[in-house]
């Protein structure tokens, strides 16, 4: 009866929490697999038992995407890569390894991911699975750079994906681990290249009045609205270093432009606030995990409008509210669940600290982003619903019927994903 004796890698239900300590739980059971055989026979030992699965990466989600009362697979040890194409630039690497990881061997490669986030210790493929992007009004986000993968199905059987599957492909790169467990991955990279980047603060009319000359100018520009004096500290963001431009100490932008330069050329003479490294290095920021969050992204004519609207919230109705706000311009992509399908769009990042008020104030900011037709950000907290889901993504309905037709028994489904895509 006990599956430990079947498959040699089912463990009684151990602990498991996300890095912001927010989700946790323990399942019947736990798995650390290390082969796709050994993932393949916990998928059929759970039909047997008629249990549900759900795997982690890092944990870096937070929404209760992991969390199952049958079998938890946990990918920290399946990390390694399998394959490297140095003449395609392409890259094949088991589900568990971290960005971090990934982005090294990549550099020793001669290689780079064409684009990243600012976190980089999540596993690759919940950052794929989860639609995590970076910023550039002509770059999409991270699963625009997978092309190729090899699945669990939930028979237990492999199969793989590739863009030849079409619709079905284009569905599966943003479906958040309910159409199979992923046991390798292929990503296209880049040549490697480095970064200069500058980083200023202004007062956020400048901003907001340069907006397009700075995205059109630019690789990739950011910002951090800053809404109070201390706003800056909480994500560790750089203050006297940095030149400013501002004429007070709140309500100010905390601005970054990154471009990308040969790594054959020479590195720039730096001044204040100017970094210069490889992609792998410039990329990525430390965050202290002591906020909640949500982030979603508006279309992208209609940031500026949106972004007001949040403000004056801010401004109004939470005056002592500290955390920065991040807004970042993606490129559209052809993937069914990404925040950025079939448009270009712009991302909100809204936070506060780990207190139950917080959630008001995200609610609050959720109202006002509803109201643009905002798409959620799938590793971060959202509000959204079927109804919602329907009216926000052209494609919902196809992906729940692609869903369907994956997992008809919803072996990968838990209760948050089962109420939106069953």
């Amino acid at each position: 009866m006990l599956s430990v004796d079947k498959t040699g890698v089912l463990q009684p239900g151990k602990l498991w929490w996300n890095w912001f300590g927010e989700q946790y739980f323990v399942p019947r059971y736990t798995a650390r697999p290390t082969s796709e055989e050994e993932v393949c026979a916990i998928v059929r030992e759970a039909r047997k038992l008629g249990l549900p699965i759900r795997a982690s990466g890092a944990g870096h989600s937070n929404p209760a995407i992991v969390p199952t009362p049958g079998i938890h697979i946990d990918f920290d040890d399946f990390n390694q890569v399998v394959a490297v194409d140095r003449e395609k630039l392409q890259v094949t690497v088991r589900p568990g390894m971290r960005i971090s990881a990934l982005t090294k061997f990549l550099r020793e490669q001669g290689m780079s991911l064409n684009n990243q986030g600012d976190i980089d210790r999540q596993a690759i493929i919940g950052a794929l699975m989860t639609g995590t992007h970076g910023a550039g009004k002509k770059l999409p986000c991270l699963s625009a750079q997978l092309i190729g993968a090899r699945i669990v199905t939930a028979e237990g059987e492999l199969r793989d994906l590739s863009p030849a599957d079409g619709e079905l492909f284009k569905a599966f790169r943003t479906s958040i681990g309910m159409f199979g467990l992923v046991v390798s991955l292929t990503l296209q990279a880049v040549p490697s290249y480095n970064i200069y980047k500058r980083s200023w603060n202004t007062d956020t009319e400048d901003c907001l009045g340069h907006l397009h000359e700075l995205l059109d100018a630019n690789r990739t520009f950011w910002f951090f609205w800053l809404p109070r004096k201390e706003s800056a500290d909480l994500y560790e963001l750089p203050g006297g270093v940095v030149p400013s431009k501002a004429t007070r100490d709140f309500d100010i932008c905390h601005m970054r432009t990154y471009n990308a330069v040969p790594v054959a050329e020479p590195a720039p003479e730096l001044g204040p606030g100017e970094e210069f490294d490889h992609s792998s290095i410039i990329y990525p920021n430390d965050y202290i995990p002591n906020f909640r969050e949500i982030e979603y992204a508006v279309p992208f004519g209609r940031f500026e409008e949106c972004f007001a609207d949040v403000r004056h919230m801010f401004q109004t109705k939470y005056p002592d509210a500290v955390y920065p706000v991040e807004c970042r311009a993606v490129k559209g992509d052809d993937t069914y669940l990404s925040a950025y399908s079939e448009r270009d769009g712009y991302a909100l990042s809204i936070s506060g600290p780990l207190e139950e008020w917080t959630w008001g104030m995200l609610r609050d900011a959720d109202a006002i982003l509803d109201r643009y037709d905002a798409r959620p950000h799938w590793g971060k907290h959202h509000f959204m619903t079927p109804e919602r889901l329907e009216r926000i993504y052209p494609k919902y309905d196809a992906f729940k019927r692609l869903r369907r037709e994956m997992d008809p028994d919803g072996v990968f489904l838990n209760d948050h994903l089962r109420m939106l895509f069953a």
